[in-house]
């Protein structure tokens, strides 16, 4: 015959079920709490997003437009030259002659969140050749709540007489201070505090350098790497990722 529970031994049962339970609630609780943090935390970069809206190509001997299409901000580049241009009425003005060919994008900056971003640095990207061209870049101290910030891009064009697919990426800081990517119109990405974050990028900073040393200057120094950039590097890298955000 088998012995029932003693009435001590079914209090002791309610109570590990009931402990049990809780402790069960207390996880769920804190997970969903997590969750509603980092929904919360992404809530303003997701509201975040670069696009490109012109492409031209241009032969050599081309005339352009120094900032076309509203564009704020341009890249230097090596392969075009300031000529006058007369407008009408006889207002005169300075355009860009083409020494090579070249690809021309204006691109937008899109801040739909209720609060300011900044900085921010946008690239072009290669689509076809999988690559971030990382011989130009533009850096905006900031983009005001729900605007846009329009830039403009010119570089040689090496797939002349073919156009490349170009498409930008953009990394970008938000109100509370955490830094975001978003390649082309992927998912947003969050990453850490880089010095590679805004600024020139490593190829620009190799021409900087060589044209202070040309005119006498002091040329600028390299990054000085913290334990924690280090380390988020490290990190990424075990992750297949770029070291660099």
């Amino acid at each position: 015959m088998v012995d029932l529970p003693t009435a001590a031994e079914w209090d002791m049962v309610r109570n590990w079920l009931t402990t049990t339970g809780g402790v069960a609630a207390l996880l769920v609780a804190a997970s969903t709490y997590r969750r509603n943090v980092r929904i919360k935390r992404e809530e303003q970069a997701r509201l975040v997003y670069s696009k490109m809206t012109h492409h031209e190509d241009h032969r050599p001997g081309t005339i352009l437009e120094i900032l076309p299409h509203d564009a704020k901000l341009g890249n230097a580049c090596p392969d075009v030259q300031i000529v006058p241009s007369s407008e009408k009425g006889g207002e005169q003005g300075a355009k860009m002659l083409a020494t090579a060919p070249l690809v021309q994008i204006t691109a937008v900056i899109h801040n739909g969140s209720k609060e300011l971003i900044g900085p921010v640095k946008i690239q072009v990207v290669n689509i076809g050749r999988k690559i971030t061209l990382d011989s130009f870049s533009t850096s905006i101290a900031a983009v005001d709540p729900e605007s846009e910030f329009i830039v403009d891009f010119k570089w040689r064009n090496i797939d002349y007489p073919a156009s490349p697919s170009c498409g930008t990426t953009i990394i970008f800081r938000d109100a509370s201070g955490q830094w975001w990517r978003r390649h082309l119109s992927e998912p947003i990405e969050k990453v850490h505090n880089d010095p590679e974050n805004i600024g020139p990028t490593p190829t620009e900073r190799i021409e900087i350098r060589k044209m202070q040393l040309a005119t006498g200057f002091e040329p600028i120094a390299e990054h000085k790497l913290t334990t924690k950039v280090r380390w988020h590097r490290f990190w990424r890298k075990r992750q297949g990722k770029s070291p660099i955000p």
